[in-house]
């Protein structure tokens, strides 16, 4: 098998409220939007994210290593997203997390460190 991307995708009963919050949650406009049911974002090399209207679907996790903890959980906490404010994961030298949802009650972690 030679993978050449990764979709992780969220499945969103309400497709333009979800757009929104994903889209102020990654702090820019979707990258593609190859079908009125799907909007994508470019996060890294060969990882998409989507945001894809299945009403019929419960919720998903998505867990995001990131570089600046603290910087990210400002600026969400800036546009009214509530997260709550970063833990120590026991058993890592230096990964730290903070855990939320979003409107749908999808569950975020945003992850820092090893």
């Amino acid at each position: 098998m030679n993978v050449r991307d990764i979709f992780l995708s969220i499945n969103a009963r309400d497709f333009d409220s979800q757009t929104a919050w994903w889209t102020t949650f990654i702090g820019r406009e979707p990258d593609r939007r190859p079908m009125p049911s799907c909007q994508e974002w470019d996060l890294a090399p060969s990882v998409l994210f989507q945001v894809l209207e299945s009403p019929d679907n419960g919720p998903t996790d998505v867990s995001l290593r990131i570089d600046n903890l603290n910087a990210e959980i400002a600026r969400l906490r800036k546009t009214g997203v509530d997260v709550p404010d970063p833990e120590k994961v026991d058993g890592f030298d230096t990964l730290r997390w903070s855990a939320f949802t979003d409107p749908e009650g999808n569950k975020v972690n945003l992850l820092e460190g090893t």
